[in-house]
């Protein structure tokens, strides 16, 4: 049956009517676009560092002297994010500064493209302020957003401003001369943070580990596969490396890798060496680089290295949270256990506005899809890892038990037929130590040296079947007597939990009976 809208015949006209753009939309692309306060750090650091690379391909500042100063004042509540990249000329300032999502960056090489990233900190502060001077200009621009009554703006329904009418009434503008300010930088200024759960914005040691993380900042100089890095990604990638300095400190911010990292409180690991890989779309182009650093997979790495997880990263800053791409594990737990980046060069693969995740496409799903197989060889890696250390430790708990019994037999305290036993028992342990020893999951070097000590065992157990050894208070004693202490000696053996403990308690008895 044909649909009766099918029917009908009319020619579609464009609407009249003016769309109105209400003021929630600016707490959308405000408070509500980023979850994690640590994000507007991101936000500033991203657009500082497309203003420096703009700087630096127009001959005004140098390659590699690129830098952006953050300063937390935790007692004022108050944080400044400053960068010696084009500023922004007294005549767009403003236009500039209050335009929402008409960015001129789309289409380019930038980081950001959307024109909201400057929004971010209007959930999070009182008062939220920009301050700019260009190349060759005399006075200093401001621009200030008023966001206490922002909110108080948003939260009263009988206002029904639109977002051109709101900000008209929230922001203000004036043009300073003063001294005290580079001739050409860009500052954001955040005054009156606002307090949230763990007060984040305003502690130093949790803003420098997320913009180790996340920003494209260097790895760094002592860290052994930091050139090797540098020197395969730069070719295809717009690393950035632009050096932050946190709270005037004279060490910029590095990525958080070193050559020896903690897996969990006490148990450390060491890189051995890296591996690079090339993924190519479904036309043969070039769609990502990755890295993988291999290790011994002890384990899940615990989040204070601040390095577990196979990572995404789009301009080299760090696109959604270290498990991201749990999905592409059969196990979800293995992603914790590598250490790994994938930077996305495909520019038709974006971020989404909240740089939480990729937009999805054709095209992001390809990518993924090239990335299972990898995921899978890293799973492999960490179940081999696995299975490795189970065989390691029931080799080592067995080798314990033969040791014990081995221990006993020399004592020469238990009953012959005791004796016997546990001769017997020593045999079957060292047939499931040699099996223990011969699993795949193990290395040849494990293998071998598993090999020499089942030989030794049954080198010290064969002594032990010929000596018939007898302990020397046991021999002085008549027979009657020996006996009864053996049978003893036996129980408690029997009946004892620890066999280390009860071999230290026969020691005791028998030194008392000397």
């Amino acid at each position: 049956m044909v649909p009766v809208l099918a029917l009908v015949k009319s020619n579609w006209e464009a609407i009249e009517d003016q769309p109105i753009i209400g003021k929630d939309v600016l707490e959308l692309l405000s408070s509500s676009m980023y979850v994690n306060p640590l994000s507007i750090y991101r936000e500033y650091v991203q657009n500082a560092m497309d203003s420096i690379e703009e700087a630096i391909a127009l001959g005004s500042l140098a390659v590699n002297r690129g830098r952006i100063d953050i300063i937390i004042d935790a007692q004022n509540r108050q944080a400044r994010i400053r960068d010696n990249g084009t500023g922004i000329p007294r005549n767009i300032f403003a236009k500039t500064l209050i335009a929402l999502g008409a960015s001129k960056k789309r289409g380019t090489k930038a980081r950001g493209f959307r024109g909201v990233g400057r929004l971010a900190g209007l959930g999070y502060c009182k008062e939220l302020v920009f301050r700019s001077r260009a190349e060759g200009e005399k006075q200093v621009s401001e621009l200030r957003w008023d966001c206490r009554r922002l909110k108080a703006l948003l939260a009263n329904s009988q206002v029904k401003l639109n977002v051109d009418g709101l900000i008209k009434d929230l922001v203000r503008i004036r043009h300073l001369t003063t001294d005290g300010f580079p001739a050409r930088f860009f500052e954001v200024e955040l005054n009156g943070i606002m307090r949230h759960s763990g007060d984040y914005l305003i502690d130093t040691r949790q803003v420098h580990d997320y913009l180790s993380q996340v920003a494209p900042v260097p790895f760094a100089p002592n860290f052994a596969f930091a050139k090797r890095i540098h020197d395969e990604l730069s070719a295809h990638v717009s690393l950035g490396n632009i050096l932050i300095y946190l709270n005037g400190s004279k060490t910029p911010i590095y990525r958080p890798h070193a050559d020896e990292f903690e897996i969990r409180r006490g148990v450390r690991d060491r890189f051995s060496e890296i591996k690079f890989l090339d993924i190519k779309d479904s036309d043969g182009h070039l769609a990502a680089k990755a890295w993988f650093l291999q290790h011994g997979y002890h384990g899940a790495i615990g989040s204070g290295a601040l390095i577990k997880g196979l990572r995404l990263r789009s301009g080299n800053i760090q696109i959604g949270e270290s498990n991201l791409l749990d999905e592409l594990f059969t196990e979800s737990r293995f992603n914790s256990w590598v250490v790994g980046e994938i930077h996305v060069l495909d520019e038709r693969i974006l971020p989404n506005g909240r740089r939480d995740h990729f937009e999805q496409n054709v095209y992001f799903n390809d990518l993924l899809n090239k990335l299972r197989p990898v995921a899978s060889e890293l799973a492999c890696c960490c179940r081999m890892s696995s299975l490795s250390r189970n065989a390691i430790r029931q080799f080592e708990s067995l080798q314990v038990q033969v040791k014990s019994i081995l221990s006993i037999l020399q004592q020469g305290a238990v009953s012959p037929v005791q004796s016997h036993k546990l001769k017997k028992q020593a045999i079957m342990i060292l047939h499931r130590m040699d099996k223990a020893s011969s699993h795949p999951a193990l290395t040849l070097e494990h293998r071998r040296k598993f090999t020499l000590i089942i030989k030794r065992l049954q080198h010290k157990l064969r002594e032990e079947e010929v000596s018939k050894r007898r302990h020397r208070i046991l021999k002085q004693m008549p027979s009657s007597q020996q006996k009864i202490w053996e049978r003893f000696i036996t129980l408690l053996y029997e009946y004892s939990p620890n066999k280390i403990a009860a071999k230290t308690l026969v020691d005791h008895i028998l030194r008392r009976l000397q």
